[in-house]
């Protein structure tokens, strides 16, 4: 009578790895749900809001400032008093300033000027896309290392990475944005608002749509100036003279050429 091939019960080697096999099945399974419920909506969200933010800043004209006020520069300088033939006998400062067109600045100040602030100002739209990189790399230094310290994460944006025309709307279209924006109360009350300072709290909310709407008004400006002066060249050259004579440089003087009395 032949004999039958003798059978052996499971190892447990054997049974152990079933076991972790379905482990690691249930364990897949799991972050595959984790992926569907939890990163594809923030990934949505994401989108949504990066969507919103490039519809706003490069396509919605919509709530401009009075561009003629700006065309006519005629910020607060100083207060005269004159005498009865016209004479100028005291003047009364709210702002010393001294108003300037761009061949009034010297060459070598226009160059240092330019070299400290905004090296590629003539050619750029306003904005200096090439300075995004090194302003994402200090958000994200600062942020973390101010995490690390136990703050609490925030969104620290770093200062420059402006330009010229960025400062310039800065100070003089957004001046009531910028003095209210260390606040606890948002700029706005709506949506986007709302679910951004959620995330990231109602102060760097405020700085990051500040410095949205900074872009949105640079990238207008300078079309508006094209528009009206006739070339890129002139309109540069009225958003130099601007600058060089709108912003504070201390005791009391306003622009290089107040500064330089």
């Amino acid at each position: 009578m032949p004999r039958l091939p003798k059978t052996h019960a499971p190892s447990e080697a054997a049974h152990a790895g079933v076991i972790s096999f379905g482990a690691g099945a249930r364990k897949t399974a799991w972050l595959r749900r984790l992926v569907l419920f939890v990163a594809v909506p923030l990934m949505l969200l994401f989108l949504l809001l990066s969507a919103g933010f490039i519809r706003h800043v490069y396509f919605n004209r919509s709530g401009l400032p009075d561009i003629e006020g700006f065309i006519r520069f005629e910020p607060p300088t100083t207060g005269k008093v004159y005498d009865a033939r016209g004479k100028a006998l005291i003047e009364l400062a709210r702002e010393y300033r001294r108003v300037v067109s761009y061949e009034e600045v010297p060459v070598i100040l226009r160059q240092a000027i330019l070299a400290a602030e905004d090296k590629n100002f003539f050619s750029h739209s306003g904005v200096e896309y090439r300075a995004l990189p090194r302003v994402v790399q200090k958000t994200i230094v600062r942020s973390l290392a101010a995490w690390r310290k136990g703050g609490g994460f925030r969104l620290l944006l770093p200062q420059g990475g402006s330009t010229l025309t960025q400062q310039l709307v800065r100070g003089y279209f957004l001046q009531d944005r910028t003095n209210l924006e260390a606040g606890d109360a948002l700029f706005r009350e709506s949506l986007m608002p709302r679910i951004l300072s959620a995330g990231l709290g109602p102060r760097a909310t405020n700085k990051l749509l500040r410095k949205l709407e900074e872009v949105r008004l640079a990238l207008w400006l300078e079309e508006e100036m094209r528009r009206r002066f006739g070339s890129k060249e002139q309109a540069k050259r009225e958003i130099f003279a601007r600058s060089a004579s709108f912003h504070y440089l201390g005791n009391g003087r306003y622009g290089f050429a107040a500064a330089s009395e």
